[in-house]
């Protein structure tokens, strides 16, 4: 068999959500931020993307990872973010997964994971400490980028009930929405799907999003609801829908980032309190704000999220010259 183009990974999951960090086949990637990374291989290796997360290769659910050379002097990488729409400026369960598997296969000496090292992200530079006992990576906790609510309770009308919606920002722009709101009781897959779509258009048609000093992150990028688990702590089932129609089997990354700073603003979190989150898979994560912030002036907040991954196999990928589907195709 000839093979026209060749690629491996390390599949991971974090929290259930699926990872793939292509490790080999790329092209360095040029540019001197991460944004101009992000901006080379949208514009030459989007092919892969498309190869590697669709099916028959990957699936509906798939996500990636891109390990690159980092963009400031302090940061260890960088790292790109894929999915089934296009790139990422951050995904909470990809940092978390690809430091695991970094350390896991010595990239990274585990000394140096629970010390601390920073990741430049298209969305900034955020900070990471594993918690590690002898070589094993325990738990991930990262810092995210300044997060802060843009809109509060926002009216939207969705299948004739009107509902109210925060809008935050936490690395991306995400609609919040307590299911309550809709009189559910329970986070049913399809019915986020269908809501998330309308909350998307509807928000989208009233607010004007876009990043005060990252002007190319705009518009929402996932919708995330929750629903209050236990009414004398904060404990939260949790989902979010993001890049279109993709559900993260995860309680959520920037998702939960972004609900942490509506909590904040409400004055429902303070620094040093814990927020726990459930996701579909069962898996849980605990959120934290690390501190207050500032950004263009305005109050902010930096949240810290803590979660799991592991490592599930390391994967060899081929392109038959005579293969009818290159870029894969995607069934949801």
């Amino acid at each position: 068999m000839e093979t026209k183009k060749w690629y491996a990974a390390i599949d991971v999951h974090s929290c259930g959500q699926p990872l793939r960090i292509i490790t080999g086949g790329l092209r360095p990637l040029a540019g001197s931020t991460m944004r101009d990374k992000a901006v080379f291989f949208q514009r030459h290796e989007d092919d892969v993307r498309k190869l590697l997360m669709s099916e028959p290769r990957g699936h509906y659910a798939m996500t990636g990872a891109i390990v690159t050379a980092p963009v400031t002097p302090e940061a260890r990488f960088g790292l790109l973010f894929l999915n089934q729409q296009g790139l990422a400026s951050v995904s909470g369960h990809g940092i978390i997964a690809a430091v695991t598997a970094w350390t896991a296969t010595g990239q990274i000496a585990p000394s140096d994971a629970a010390a601390g090292i920073l990741i430049d992200c298209p969305s900034g530079t955020v900070q990471v400490v594993a918690e590690v006992e002898g070589d094993e990576v325990r738990s991930v906790s990262f810092r995210n980028v300044p997060s802060y609510v843009h809109t509060e309770r926002l009216p939207v009308t969705i299948q004739g009930r009107e509902i109210r919606v925060d809008v935050a920002f936490s690395g991306e722009f995400y609609a919040v929405v307590d299911i309550g709101e809709f009189g559910a009781t329970s986070l049913e897959p399809h019915q986020l799907r269908e809501w998330a779509g309308m909350i998307h258009s509807e928000a989208e048609s009233q607010l004007e999003l876009q990043h005060p000093q990252l002007d190319w992150i705009s518009g929402i990028h996932g919708v995330f609801f929750y629903q209050r688990d236990e009414p004398d702590r904060l404990s939260f089932r949790s989902a979010c829908i993001f890049a279109g129609e993709q559900l993260d089997r995860s309680p959520g990354g920037a998702g939960v980032c972004a609900h942490l700073a509506v909590l904040s603003s409400r004055g429902r979190l303070e620094p040093g309190q814990q927020a726990v989150y459930q996701g579909i898979s069962g898996v849980q994560v605990i959120g934290s704000i690390a501190r207050d912030s500032l950004l263009a002036g305005n109050k902010t907040i930096i949240p810290q999220l803590t979660g799991t991954a592991h490592v599930l196999g390391f994967m060899n990928f081929v392109l038959d010259p005579d293969d009818p589907l290159p870029d894969g195709f995607v069934l949801n």
